[in-house]
Formats: structure tokens, C-alpha cells, sequence
């Protein structure tokens, strides 16, 4: 649904430790080079969407320059694992 805002290019969730939910989503966003716009921006316009509950509109966004990606061109989920729970935000 992320996907959905006009500044935003890609996106990849993970899941993080939650005390209330047990789990909950953790999304890294690439967004347009000429947008200013924030994480709390965009969790403000998800909350504000029709096309997602309330409880699955992630807490935290992080705006990052690129996703990590296989030679393929996937999304490695695993490296933004690691960056959720404080890992190294330098590799890609």
C-alpha cells in the first residue's frame, strides 16, 4: 500500500518485536530525489488511507537511499532485518 504515494519509489517491511502485538511492521522506504518527505509524513498519510488497517500502518519509517537487493534485483529482507533490530546500517 506504501507503494501507493506518489514520492515513494520502493519499499521493503519487515516485522520487529512488539510487546502489544507480539510482531509488528518496520518499513524502509526509497523515495523521489526532489521530495523532502519524512517518515512521520508517511505514516500520517497511510493512517489517513482507506486501503489499510489501522494496526498494520507501520510505527517506523526509515527513508534510505537504496534497498538492499540480490543480483536479480530482489529486495533482501534479511539485511533489513538486521537494520531493524540495530545491525549495520552500512552494508547493502
Amino acid at each position: 500500500m506504501l507503494v501507493k504515494h506518489p514520492n515513494i519509489l520502493e519499499v521493503g517491511v519487515v516485522a520487529i518485536p512488539d510487546s502489544h502485538y507480539g510482531e509488528r511492521p518496520k518499513a524502509f522506504v526509497t523515495v523521489s530525489g526532489d521530495s523532502n518527505l519524512t517518515g512521520e509524513d508517511i505514516i500520517k498519510w497511510a493512517k489517513a488511507s482507506t486501503h489499510i488497517s489501522g494496526f498494520m500502518v507501520p510505527r517506523e519509517v526509515e527513508i534510505v537511499p537504496e534497498l538492499p537487493k540480490t543480483s536479480t534485483g530482489k529486495i533482501q529482507k534479511n539485511v533489513l532485518r538486521v537494520r531493524a533490530k540495530g545491525g549495520d546500517r552500512s552494508r547493502n
